[in-house]
């Protein structure tokens, strides 16, 4: 599955490097959101044939958590908060763009619907694999560790960015 991946409206470089290193390795698009409303953002993800949007927000110039929008489900739970993300020093071989999502316990099965919503197994040959549990999503290939190393954990209810409340998600924001 290809995601749209979007970011705050003034991203930190660290930000946009993450939502690049997502969108190549799930055959998606990156796009900065600037002034653009999250319907707005919505819209044109949409408008490019992705039906799964990636918010990546962040505090304090670094990455903090990732929230999905589906155009159909509206918001997605659980919101994946992050406490640390290391990226690789140097550019690695070109990404296939398509990934076999590996769930490594209850809370990685929900990252896993979350990322791979429609196919979770893909072809074992020529695949970055992506390894979720409560503490971590890390992507490999051929064995070898590849983008972004993520320290994460789901958020409780009344953590969320308040989704619930119809948009007020992007006043949360940095």
């Amino acid at each position: 599955m290809s995601l749209y991946v979007t970011t705050s409206r003034k991203p930190s470089q660290l930000t946009r490097k993450l939502a690049r290193w997502l969108a190549i390795i799930f055959g998606g698009e990156t796009e900065n959101r600037g002034k653009r409303s999250i319907q707005e953002a919505a819209a044109r993800a949409a408008e490019k044939g992705y039906a799964r949007v990636l918010f990546i927000y962040e505090t304090h110039g670094n990455p903090s958590r990732l929230v999905f929008f589906d155009e159909d489900g509206g918001w997605l739970e659980p919101e994946v908060l992050i406490s640390r993300m290391d990226l690789p020093e140097t550019k690695g071989p070109r990404m296939p763009g398509r990934v076999k999502a590996v769930a490594l316990d209850k809370a990685g099965e929900k990252i896993v619907a979350l990322f791979c919503p429609e196919e979770r197994e893909a072809e074992t040959k020529d695949v970055v694999e992506m390894k979720a549990n409560a503490n971590k999503i890390v992507f490999e290939r051929d064995g070898q560790t590849v983008g972004p190393r993520l320290k994460i954990r789901l958020a409780a209810p009344q953590e969320r960015g308040a989704g619930e409340a119809g948009g007020a998600r992007e006043s949360k924001e940095s």
